[in-house]
């Protein structure tokens, strides 16, 4: 029975043993220095030579049929001008940086590397005791799921080397993005009329915007300058209709792909009666022009706010040059609506009052 018994803690134990090999096989996740030359699950790879990835500045070299490099290539600084940096965008929650290290004198690699998302600074260093190529050299996760602005320079360099890529992942459902696409295209509905909002391109000359009534099926082009992206406005739409829109950017006479797509239906308020003033809602907004001219408008807090927004942003160097303001019930006449136009530039000041709560 003595025997019987050990025989069966023994099955146990060798069974426990494989149950535990086993978890740690399945759990097991690459850590800084790992070679890793395939992405873990979660993960998809994308080559230094993408073309959403771009190389900005000079002192850029690159290396192709290297054995042990993932797909045989990588980009790198050997000096001595290491100004240049690496730049794009990418839709997801992580990201991670492979590289090629090695751990002799003038072959090491930057000291000190700097990693800067969507304006949040993060460093790493290149500069491992090892020479091995594919080597996980930086990880960040837990991002929000959107569109994220990811820039790579060298701070402090080793010898006269600076930084090198070899490969990025991110996302398995994720999606690399050229850094000269636009993002975060909103469009917001008016009174015959749509105000599209997307991300700043630097260095864009002008941006063109393309719209019509089907998804994917554009036959309607605007051209935008290159401080409208905070607030540009189609107007002349018909209310009830909806309406989809797409904008690039042209950097150095080319033009980017396009933008998500975005939608919205301009919905006619001119010949509706305004609600009555409640809580807090509503105030009264007063213009005051260059030349002295008053101009009061009763609206709503979010139109009044709007219009602060758009004042404070011509203000900061965005935005278009006018701003339409919707007189709803003092039309006169047979109009369906009646906007006044103010331009920043004639602005003296203005003044919001609310109505008492």
């Amino acid at each position: 029975m003595k025997i019987l018994l050990r025989r069966i803690g023994l099955l146990m134990s060798a069974f426990l043993c494989s149950v535990i090999i086993f978890s740690t096989a399945n759990t097991y996740a690459a850590s800084i220095g790992s070679r890793l030359e395939t992405p873990e699950d979660g993960w998809e790879r994308y080559n230094d030579t993408a073309k959403q990835i771009k190389y900005i500045g000079t002192g850029w070299g690159y290396s192709e049929n290297v054995s042990g490099r993932y797909k045989g290539d990588g980009h790198h600084q050997l000096g001595p001008d290491i100004s240049g940096k690496v730049m794009f965008k990418f839709l997801g929650t992580k990201l991670r940086l492979m590289s090629f290290v090695h751990n002799e004198g003038s072959f090491r690699f930057a000291k000190d590397v700097k990693v800067t998302i969507d304006g949040i600074d993060k460093h790493f260093n290149m500069n491992l005791d090892k020479q091995q190529e594919q080597t996980l050299v930086f990880e960040t996760s837990g991002l929000e799921n959107k569109v994220h602005t990811v820039e790579i320079s060298t701070v402090v360099r080793t010898e006269t080397r600076g930084i090198n890529l070899d490969s990025i992942d991110i996302d398995k459902d994720g999606e690399l993005i050229d850094i000269d696409v636009p993002t975060n295209l909103k469009a917001t509905p008016g009174d015959s009329q749509v105000t599209l909002k997307w991300d700043k391109i630097e260095n864009a000359e002008s941006y063109t915007v393309k719209y019509g009534t089907e998804s994917g099926k554009y036959n309607e082009t605007a051209t935008a300058t290159k401080d409208a992206y905070g607030n540009f406005v189609i107007p002349g739409l018909t209310n009830g209709t909806k309406y989809y829109f797409v904008v690039s950017a042209k950097v150095n006479g080319v033009d980017s792909e396009y933008s998500n797509e975005a939608s919205a239906t301009p919905q006619g308020g001119g010949s509706q009666p305004d609600p009555e003033p409640t809580t807090g809602d509503r105030a009264i907004l007063v213009v005051t022009m260059t030349t002295g001219l008053e101009k009061e408008f009763d609206l709503s807090m979010k139109e009044v706010n709007d219009f602060i927004a758009w004042y404070e942003g011509k203000q900061a160097g965005s935005g278009s040059a006018s701003y339409a303001i919707n007189k709803h019930d003092n039309n006169k006449g047979p109009f369906s609506s009646r906007k006044d136009y103010m331009l920043y530039d004639r602005i003296l000041t203005f003044e919001v009052s609310e109505y008492s709560k």
